[in-house]
């Protein structure tokens, strides 16, 4: 059956076409935004836009048709146009849809943001031929996105302010607590931190069976150095003195400056090698504090002299092994300096009287 000579079927197709058709502008009409399709040529011809463009632009639809009195492009900000672009190229290289924000310039008024998803359609030889797409007005969104993106960066700003205040606190803290356990001179430990190393160690050793040994040191001619020289050299000696009890420690040793011309030196080792230990560790550092000092009226030879006392077997505490070294250390001094003193040589007659001492060359 035809009517005018065109078949019912075409005729109702063409009928259900046009339904589709104004639907789609009657739905598109309502939106604050815009439909379009172009050619792909150097002009971006401009074969139809919607009636949104002059709700959102301002400018009339038969302005852009054909590039009658604008090309599209005219209508965008110049400052977005390279993202466009860019945007754009890489869809089309990719064969998906473009998702960009830029501005348009009304024909009146300020610049306003749109938001334009296109493609690219080619022909069946795979060809290029239109660009189509919808461009949505997004002014009041983006004035909501810009500042949700202000307050995430403000955030971050102040989260980076935060972790800077936080790491300039830590590092005071640790600084603090270096000085408040570090002798500002040498760098050693000092007697704060001393105590606490020795409880420490002490009641580990008590834990594990082990032994602890304590070298208390006394520098030897530090006052005629000072008296002679002055006090800047002291505190020289007092820092090459430093240097060379380091070189003598073990990762697990401990030494530190008590005050003065003080030292200490502590270890933890076997039971039965700790003895053996202690005396080795007192004569390597006797033979490293031979220092000469060059004076006026000759070299100064600086000695020292190590009193050695020895956890749990001599001393049962923090408190008595203290007690016992500084006691060995003073003996040795009163007995002709430059020598390590030890508890074990005390002769059986003579428990109370003082220890023998060992002189060394």
């Amino acid at each position: 059956m035809k009517h005018d000579g065109v078949s019912v079927s075409v005729v109702r197709e063409r009928a259900h076409h046009d339904e589709r058709l104004d639907a789609l502008l009657s739905i598109t009409g309502r939106m604050d935004g815009y439909l379009y399709r172009c050619r792909n040529d150097a002009s971006y011809t401009m074969l139809y836009i919607s009636d949104g463009i002059f709700t959102v632009s301002g400018y009339r639809p038969s302005d852009f048709i054909h590039n009658a009195v604008r090309d599209y492009v005219s209508a965008i900000h110049p400052d977005d146009l390279p993202s466009v672009y860019a945007a754009v190229d890489a869809a089309l290289e990719a064969r998906c849809n473009w998702n960009v924000d830029y501005r348009i310039v009304p024909r009146v008024g300020d610049p306003l943001w749109v938001r334009e998803i296109g493609g690219g359609v080619w022909d069946e030889a795979g060809e290029l031929e239109f660009l189509e797409g919808f461009v949505v007005d997004i002014s009041d969104r983006k004035v909501v996105e810009d500042l949700n993106a202000q307050l995430l960066l403000d955030l971050k700003t102040a989260n980076e302010e935060l972790s800077a205040q936080k790491r300039e606190i830590e590092v005071a803290k640790q600084q603090s607590d270096h000085s408040a356990n570090h002798d500002a001179l040498t760098g050693l430990p000092n007697r704060r931190a001393f105590h606490n190393e020795l409880k420490s160690v002490v009641a580990r050793c008590g834990a594990t069976g082990e032994a602890a040994g304590l070298l208390f040191i006394d520098l030897d001619r530090f006052k005629e150095v000072n008296d002679t020289l002055g006090h800047e050299a002291g505190d020289a000696l007092l820092q090459r003195v430093s240097s060379q009890l380091r070189s003598i420690l073990r990762s697990a040793d401990f030494v530190a400056r008590l005050g003065g011309d003080e030292f200490a030196f502590l270890f933890s080792a076997d039971t039965d090698l700790a003895q053996q230990k202690a005396v080795r560790v007192a004569e390597r550092i006797l033979e490293r504090l031979r220092i000469k000092v060059p004076a006026p009226n000759g070299a100064i030879q600086v000695g020292c002299t190590v009193g050695v006392a020895m956890y749990p077997a001599e001393a049962g505490d923090c408190e008595a092994l203290i007690a016992l070294a500084d006691r060995l250390m003073y003996i040795g001094k009163k007995s002709g300096r430059n020598r390590l003193v030890t508890a074990s040589e005390m002769t059986p007659q003579q428990p109370s009287s003082g220890p023998s001492l060992r002189k060394t060359a």
